[in-house]
């Protein structure tokens, strides 16, 4: 027989970041401890809300199945004495399992041979068993934050009030923190009833839809989108002329959040005096989503409408009050930031700059004053470093963003701490707003992205140059201060920082010299002395740092690890250069000449790999021996050549072409010629040789790493 399980963690209110990483705890849990008291099921499906984490379970076995199972005793050598009779260790062996001694078997294993019982040890009843499940289940949840309450040491997200388990119409008795699980739950805090009675877990989802709680949180989310939908599509212009509806902005992890933070949501329509439309349109929507978790409304093309969209937990009724609470509580944020505004305003954004000299950048590493100095100084080396070069005009409106890029730091509006994630955003606004031309305006609002690892990149090249010489001189001060990241904590985001780089590199086909780069930020840091660390030191570092982000992107975007690391060991100049270099890689090793190249590749790596500190520092092709050496030599040379001209023009399908014609040039050598030559003068050339085109493969990958089949 087979029956539901229902399983549910009554909670007060969860925070919604936690919930959905709860149920995957919750599901991943329940599966293993199924599996591992031998109890059969069916597919399981998670609901959260921010009151309650569930799980109901399919076709749960209701009995175990007997097992066969198998016990090891006593040695052979204790288990019988001189005249061959069981001794007491091998009757109480046997006694203990309910058989006799004569079926004990006999098993050789290394250590010796054992005594054996085998026997068959009947199912218990689901109800048994699963109470021990569950408690693990519910005791094994981690959550970033914990507390503990009342007298007991448990510890949880939040306060846990009440627990349903239930198997067909039948109570497991599981008991965690004092709570014995029943058949009761509970609806909406305020809506619903408090006692519902459920009689089996079939009745789960619609006696709690009775009591005003939507459980699965994929149906409450398309409502929430829905809702959301239908309130803006509502929207009435507040002139009385003009085209009726609106759109609502619904990114996901806003609508995500949201879905978490109500049982049963209902979409309200609010609005905004339209005055506050003078507001930069970020900071009216950081209010909105960001502060209150509403959704901000645009028009058809895009403008932001003085209106927003918010969710009440309960029923349609009331809804204009909950609506003028909502109104009531927006009007003094959105007033604060209209205040910040103006008063920014009394102080030209350019005679920021030297308000700068009094905000610390870094300890021991000068003001941002220094930082933007330095800052103009490197968008002037990246513009001429880089290839594609930008031009004049571009890098003229680079440097003076980058001039203006900290200016919005010594502002009030950024100096709220609700609206500091704007810096930047703000920057640019300001800067448009005081007479800067757009471009400039533009570089300064995207000099901090991407912000994420999938996030928004730079549209233009200013600003493109500016991010790229922001994060590079954050990684290189902290660098050069000894601040790197470990392998549980990154304070400063600098793997995040170092992404961007690459990012921004590889979307914008920007190629400049990273090692150089890291040198030219170096050369303008001015850290004090005696907290400085060595720039050789520096540059190891950062070059390790973006190996690591470079293997990892490469693999996000579904790069083989061995290849990934092929790349990265082999040595490259620029990200650009990384990333082509290992989508070549990946388009090729489907190719027929794949396995060729790459073992011969191997082949020239393996026989040096024990005899490096043997090969000479000269190589002299006029004291080959043999035809196969010098005819490898040359074709090494001329793929040498076409290798490097190849990259520096971004040619990327030559390094492979010439690769593949330099492997029949490898195999000749090592079939004919043997390296490793008793006469040491002749065994050092070869060796130079080998190592020589071991050093033109690098061109394209280090094969050593690579994988075959």
């Amino acid at each position: 027989m087979k029956e539901d399980l229902l399983f549910e963690l009554g909670v007060e209110e969860i925070p919604a970041t936690v919930v959905l990483p709860a149920l995957e705890q919750i599901e991943a849990g329940l599966k293993a401890g199924l599996e591992r008291v031998r109890l059969a099921h069916g597919e399981m499906t998670v609901y959260g809300t921010p009151r309650r984490l569930a799980i109901i379970v399919r076709d749960v076995q209701v009995r175990q199945d007997d097992a066969n199972v198998e016990y090891k005793g006593p040695a052979l050598a204790q288990a019988f004495d001189a005249e061959g009779k069981p001794t007491k260790a091998a009757e109480g062996f046997a006694r203990a399992k309910g058989i006799a001694v004569e079926d004990l078997e006999t098993v050789e294993t290394e250590k010796g041979a054992f005594l054996y019982a085998r026997v068959v040890e009947p199912g218990k009843d689901a109800v048994e068993v699963l109470p021990a499940v569950l408690e693990v289940v519910t005791t094994g949840l981690t959550f970033p934050k914990t507390m503990r309450w009342g007298d007991g040491d448990f510890r949880f997200c939040r306060p846990l009030r009440w627990i349903v388990a239930l198997l067909g119409t039948e109570v497991v008795g599981v008991k965690v923190a004092g709570i014995e699980a029943g058949r009761i739950t509970r609806g909406h805090r305020v809506f619903g009833k408090r006692v519902i009675e459920l009689a089996s877990p079939a009745e789960y989802i619609e006696k709690l839809r009775e009591n005003f709680v939507v459980a699965d949180h994929r149906e409450r989310k398309q409502q929430i989108i829905d809702g959301a939908k239908e309130a803006a599509a509502g929207i009435r212009p507040s002139t009385g002329s003009g085209p009726a509806g609106g759109v609502p902005r619904l990114h996901e992890d806003l609508v995500d959040e949201v879905t978490f933070l109500a049982e049963h949501p209902t979409a309200i329509a609010g609005s905004f005096d339209a005055r506050f439309m003078d507001l930069p349109p970020a900071v009216a929507q950081k209010v909105l989503e960001g502060h209150q978790r509403f959704f901000a409304v645009e028009d058809a093309d895009g403008k932001l409408l003085p209106n927003f969209i918010s969710l009440r937990d309960g029923a349609a009724e009331g809804a204009d009050v909950v609506r003028r609470g909502n109104e009531w509580v927006v009007a003094p944020r959105l007033e604060d930031a209209e205040f910040y505004m103006h008063e920014d305003a009394k102080v030209p954004f350019a005679d920021r700059v030297e308000m700068l000299d009094r905000v610390t950048f870094m300890a021991h590493l000068g003001s941002l004053y220094g930082k933007t100095r330095r800052l103009q100084g490197q968008v002037q080396w990246f513009e001429a470093a880089s290839t594609p070069r930008a031009g004049a005009d571009v890098r003229a409106a680079a440097m003076r963003a980058a001039e203006l890029s900290k200016c919005d730091l010594t502002t009030m509006m950024i100096g709220d701490s609700k609206l500091g994630e704007l810096q930047g955003v703000i920057g640019g606004e300001y800067a448009r707003r005081s007479g800067e031309p757009e471009e400039v305006a533009l570089a300064i609002a995207e000099q901090y992205l991407p912000k994420g690892v999938d996030g928004k990149l730079p549209a233009t090249m200013a600003g493109r140059l500016l991010a790229t010489a922001d994060k590079l001189d954050n990684l290189v001060a902290c660098y050069g201060l000894g601040l790197k990241p470990t392998g549980s904590a990154d304070p400063y985001g600098l793997r995040r920082q170092m992404h961007g780089l690459l990012a921004i590199a590889v979307d914008g086909t920007m190629r400049y010299g990273f090692a150089q780069a890291v040198v030219a930020v170096y050369d303008q840091m001015d850290i004090e002395p005696v907290y400085a660390r060595p720039k050789e030191e520096v540059v190891d570092g950062l070059r390790d740092l973006a190996d690591q982000r470079v293997q990892a992107a490469l693999q996000d975007a579904g790069v083989r690890y061995d290849l990934a690391r092929a790349v990265t060991s082999a040595g490259w100049s620029d990200f650009v250069e990384a990333w082509e270099r290992a989508m070549l890689l990946t388009r090729k090793a489907d190719d027929a000449e794949w396995g060729h190249v790459a073992l011969s590749g191997q082949r020239i790596s393996n026989i040096l790999r024990p005899v490096r500190d043997q090969v000479p520092d000269e190589l002299k092709p006029e004291a080959f021996v043999e035809p196969q050496e010098t005819a490898l030599y040359e074709a090494a040379k001329a793929a040498d050549e076409a290798m490097k001209a190849a990259a520096e023009k971004g040619e990327w399908e030559m390094l492979w072409d010439e690769v593949v014609k330099l492997a029949p040039s490898i195999d000749a050598l090592f079939d004919n010629v043997m390296v490793m030559a008793e006469d040491e003068g002749v065994r050092g050339n070869r060796l130079a040789l080998v190592a020589y085109v071991e050093k033109v493969l690098y061109r394209l990958a280090d094969f050593r790493e690579v994988v075959l089949a």
